[in-house]
């Protein structure tokens, strides 16, 4: 069995009710540059960057052997656009990494804690 040496960071989307309040939870979390322009494409470019911290576009980075686990708690609470947008720029560093002979470097790990 190979083992898999991780960093985790857990976002609880409950508190994310629109897609300024996701680009703002990103950019608090990830530590994103000053410049960060809030979209999508800007996302991907920034977390794509998150094994390369001379690159300056994160504060959490994870080694060429590591991933980065997102806990992604009460993603289901979610507006189904802001879903699309988080998984899409995961799958997108993903395959950036990919094409390049590179391990993928983020992970999500869905954890439900809300009250039904």
């Amino acid at each position: 069995m190979e083992v898999i040496n991780a960093k985790r960071l857990s976002i609880d989307f409950s508190k994310i009710k629109t897609i300024g309040d996701f680009h703002d939870e990103m950019n608090e979390l990830f530590g994103f540059p000053d410049f960060y322009g809030k979209n999508v494409h800007a996302l991907i470019d920034c977390l794509s960057s998150i094994r390369f911290p001379s690159d300056g576009m994160t504060k959490i980075h994870v080694d060429m052997c590591e991933v980065l686990i997102i806990e992604a708690m009460n993603f289901s609470v979610l507006e189904k656009e802001i879903m699309k947008i988080f998984i899409f720029s995961v799958e997108a560093v993903n395959q950036r990494s990919i094409l390049k002979g590179r391990s993928a470097p983020l992970l999500i790990e869905f954890i439900e804690k809300h009250a039904y």
